[in-house]
Parts: structure tokens; C-alpha cells; sequence
């Protein structure tokens, strides 16, 4: 007589809905952490907030063998820079695990996409990959960010801390993430602004992203998802 297996209900939740793991794990990341105060914990925290993003992103690929391969090798990196923003070390070798973070989200936003594009059947777990997407492009621009000040300092500002972003011992500083938010929603923040020209062109560019990424993609899975509940 064989025994039929019951998992817990938030397991067939994750099961039937490939994207709501990264999804959550991207709010999370965007719109709660940056606003905790400046603490160890939350540097602690939000360096975490990555890492689980990075994970999620190879949840939601797990049909594709290659992507988990690729993100297991970048995933590596990605933690020790983390820890190595934590101790100090050269900017450069924290800007290459940036840089192995940046790589593998932006290769899992494009396989996403790809296959978001490809899907003839809209259904709500698509809609839900579309989001997922549009702030993978937030967390995409806030590492090319991040890696601009790392390598050359003064590309943003001014900062929360005297001295910026590398004063916060964190991966990701919270005013990046902030800023990478806010213009790619094009509402522009008040308070931090590209200094270096490589700046303010990366900063035209997400917000130019932002707006037809919404225009073209989001607008279309909306309308296809509500023709087909209403034929």
C-alpha cells in the first residue's frame, strides 16, 4: 500500500509558483532593508538580502541545468566579496565579486525574460516573473553602481556617511539600492546624484529601461492575461 506524501503548504505554494521565492527575496532586498538603520545587524542583513536573492534566482531557473551550475560558481565569490567588504580589503577584489553577482543576475534576468517572451499562455506565475524581472534590472544597475564607486569613488553622492559607500562595510550600500529604485521608477531621488559622466550615462539608461520595460512587456502580460479571463 503506498503512502501518498503531504509536504507543508508554503512548500506547494513554491512548487506551483516558480517566481514568489525570488519575488519576495527582491522586496525584501529593495524596499525594507535600506530603510533599517545604519547597524552592524543590518549591514549583516542586507549582505544576506543579496545572497538570498542570488539563491532565489536559481530556484526559479531550476529547469535550466546550466543556470544553477553557472550561479553555484558566481555565488561563490559573490559571499566571500561580501565578507571581505566587512574586513576591508581592496577594492578591486570586492568589485570582482560585485561583478560575479552582477554577471549571473543579469544572465537570469535575460533567461527570464527570454522565457517570459516565449510563453504563449499568460498566466499569474508570468505576470509575477515580469515583476520579478523589472527589479532584477533595480538590483542589476545598483551593483554596476556599486562597482563604480568601489573603482573610481566619487561617482555618486553626496552620502549618508562621511566618507560614502565605502564606509558602510556592507556589499551593497542602502543609498545605491535606493537610488537604483528610484530612477528606474523615474521619480529620481532628491538626495543622491551621478557625479562622473559614466555615471549620469548608466543613470539615463536605467531610467530609459525602467519606463519602456513597463510600456512594452508588463502592459502586454497584463492584456494578455486579462483577455484570456474574459474570453
Amino acid at each position: 500500500m503506498t503512502q501518498t506524501r503531504h509536504h507543508p503548504a508554503a512548500l506547494r505554494v513554491l512548487e506551483r509558483s516558480r517566481f514568489l521565492l525570488l519575488l519576495i527575496s527582491l522586496v525584501l532586498m529593495v524596499g525594507i532593508l535600506p530603510m533599517v538603520p545604519p547597524s552592524r545587524h543590518a549591514a549583516i542583513g542586507l549582505d544576506l538580502a543579496l545572497i538570498s536573492v542570488l539563491v532565489a534566482c536559481i530556484w526559479s531557473m531550476g529547469h535550466r541545468k546550466r543556470v544553477i551550475m553557472m550561479g553555484c560558481l558566481l555565488i561563490v565569490p559573490a559571499v566571500a566579496a561580501a565578507w571581505m567588504a566587512r574586513l576591508d580589503q581592496s577594492p578591486l577584489v570586492i568589485a570582482f565579486g560585485l561583478a560575479c553577482a552582477l554577471a549571473f543576475v543579469t544572465v537570469t534576468a535575460l533567461s527570464m525574460l527570454i522565457n517570459i517572451v516565449r510563453q504563449r499562455d499568460v498566466v499569474t506565475d508570468t505576470i509575477l516573473g515580469g515583476i520579478c524581472v523589472y527589479l532584477l534590472l533595480a538590483v542589476m544597475f545598483s551593483l554596476l553602481f556599486e562597482i563604480m564607486e568601489r573603482v573610481h569613488p566619487g561617482s555618486f553622492g553626496p552620502w549618508s556617511t562621511p566618507t560614502g559607500a565605502l564606509a558602510t562595510a556592507r556589499l551593497v550600500s542602502p543609498d545605491l539600492i535606493y537610488y537604483s529604485v528610484f530612477v528606474l521608477s523615474t521619480i529620481g531621488p532628491q538626495d543622491v546624484h551621478p557625479l562622473s559622466g559614466a555615471a549620469r550615462s548608466w543613470t539615463g539608461l536605467e531610467a530609459m529601461t525602467g519606463q519602456i520595460y513597463l510600456a512594452v512587456l508588463i502592459a502586454r502580460l497584463v492584456g494578455q492575461h486579462a483577455s484570456k479571463r474574459g474570453g
